[in-house]
């Protein structure tokens, strides 16, 4: 939370805060003089208004993903939290409850059973995890319960339960770019999505089997459909994922999505491509990597 966050981290909160802007950018410590000509920069769009306001405050010296966090809870937006990404690296990055874990806590149908199981893997992780998770209660609104733990963990110190295992530290749940990019954008995924033509096309491509189709079908309600076809993708493989992509942007629901959420910017820049440009960038872009690996 003591870093900088960059602009594709919080690219998708604009469309998230509303007519709350100006009291959001006076949180975050902009004055009312740089508000008022933001606001006669973008006169009717509050969405223009906000990225502004997040670029000028990335701007600044204090600007941090916690600033912002607490801004937000001040003005009673942590709903918006979720539209907040947090990335640690390119070609792997830190995990702390995998896509496993994840189908492991809601194999249970009890709320109290999950939050069991959730505690179980947080504790077999190490301090490390604990403290990520102990902050995680704070930004989603259960700051007594976080002040409590952090209390009791920097109070029992010897705790097996809180104490670092050998070679466990989160540097060793690493994943795939693309199984991060599904998970970081897992809720946009489950709200907006349609399964139907998704699952269609996996199974055209040998992604999906029909047995897939069918398990995915006997959920009741569509973001239960969402969800298990998530969960599929989340455990298969990168081609997977592409094919996935590739049905995200036919759509113009959730093209943008696809774009901006799961693409990487440099894969994003060839994509948008005229088609005649795409072989000549794309080899020249190989050379230049290939002349990097070369020995000096």
């Amino acid at each position: 939370l003591h870093i900088r966050p960059s602009g594709s981290n919080i690219q998708q909160l604009p469309d998230h805060i509303g007519d709350q802007t100006y009291q959001l950018g006076i949180e975050l410590g902009l004055k009312v003089v740089e508000m008022q000509q933001i606001e006669r920069n973008h006169v009717t769009n509050l969405r223009s208004q906000t990225e502004e306001v997040l670029n000028k405050w990335r701007t600044l010296p204090e600007a941090t993903y916690e600033v912002l966090v607490k801004a937000l809870h001040r003005l009673e937006l942590s709903s918006v939290l979720p539209y907040i990404t947090y990335e640690v690296g390119l070609a792997k990055q830190a995990e702390v409850i995998s896509s496993d874990d994840r189908r492991s806590i809601e194999q249970y149908v009890r709320q109290d059973d999950q939050n069991k199981a959730l505690l179980e893997v947080v504790n077999k992780r190490g301090e490390s995890t604990w403290t990520v998770f102990v902050d995680a209660l704070r930004t989603s609104g259960n700051t007594d319960l976080a002040n409590e733990l952090k209390c009791d963990s920097q109070g029992e110190g010897s705790n097996e339960a809180l104490k670092q295992p050998p070679n466990k530290g989160l540097s060793e749940y690493t994943v795939p770019v693309y199984r991060v990019r599904l998970q970081k954008n897992y809720s946009n995924i489950v709200d907006c999505i349609h399964h139907e033509k998704i699952v269609d096309h996996l199974i055209s491509c040998n992604i999906l089997t029909i047995a897939d189709s069918q398990m995915i079908n006997a959920c009741p309600a569509q973001i239960q459909k969402n969800r298990k076809l998530m969960d599929i993708l989340l455990h298969g493989s990168e081609k997977g994922f592409i094919e996935f992509l590739k049905t995200m942007r036919e759509d113009s629901v959730t093209t943008e999505l696809a774009d901006k959420g799961l693409l990487p910017t440099f894969c994003r820049c060839i994509w948008s491509m005229p088609k005649r440009n795409k072989q000549g960038f794309v080899v020249c872009a190989v050379l230049c990597v290939c002349v990097c690996l070369i020995p000096k």
